[in-house]
Order: C-alpha cells, then sequence, then structure tokens
C-alpha cells in the first residue's frame, strides 16, 4: 500500500510541475466579462462581511496585541479584511483574474 502512495504521489508532482513552468498570458474574452459581472457583487458582499469581521475582531486584536507589540496588527487585520477585497472589486480589470499589481501592498 505505501508503494501505491508514493507512486501516486510521485505521478501527481510530475504532472503538476510543469504547469508551474511558463505562465501564459490569456485576453480576456465575453465569458470572463459575463462571470465578472457575478463576481463583482460577490466582492461587494465580501468587503462588507469583512467590515464587519473587522469591527468583531478589532477588540481580539487588541488584546493579542498587548503581551508581544505589534504596531500594525490592525493594519495587517483591515488589509486581509477589507483593502483586498476592494481592490479586488473596484480595482482590478473586468476580465482580469491574474492582476496582482493593485492587489500587493
Amino acid at each position: 500500500m505505501k508503494i501505491i502512495k508514493s507512486l501516486l504521489l510521485i505521478l501527481a508532482v510530475s504532472f503538476a510541475s510543469p504547469g508551474f513552468a511558463r505562465q501564459q498570458v490569456i485576453k480576456a474574452d465575453g465569458y470572463d466579462y459575463l462571470i465578472d459581472v457575478f463576481l463583482r457583487p460577490l466582492g461587494f458582499v465580501e468587503i462588507i462581511a469583512g467590515s464587519a469581521t473587522f469591527v468583531v475582531l478589532s477588540p481580539l486584536t487588541a488584546i493579542a496585541s498587548i503581551p508581544a507589540p505589534k504596531e500594525n496588527a490592525f493594519v495587517e487585520l483591515a488589509e486581509t479584511l477589507i483593502v483586498k477585497p476592494y481592490k479586488f472589486t473596484f480595482v482590478r480589470p473586468v476580465g482580469d483574474y491574474n492582476y496582482k499589481a493593485g492587489l500587493e501592498k
């Protein structure tokens, strides 16, 4: 049984590694725009849910920051829950799902 699992793992890794070799640039077509029509409202809902979660987790973040003072704990929390969904929803070009420029710090 160990041999079969090892063989399957080696096989999976060998087929997965060529996928990382080179990323192709794909132009957006009509289907990408159609999918984006559904993703933008979901991103807006994610912004609202992230804002509510940020409000709920803020006291816990303050308590957790007391022992080891971390100056940017609130900034990191806000970046993860609010800013990244905002940039995904409003900054990212339509139909571009590999957009990373606006999502980086």
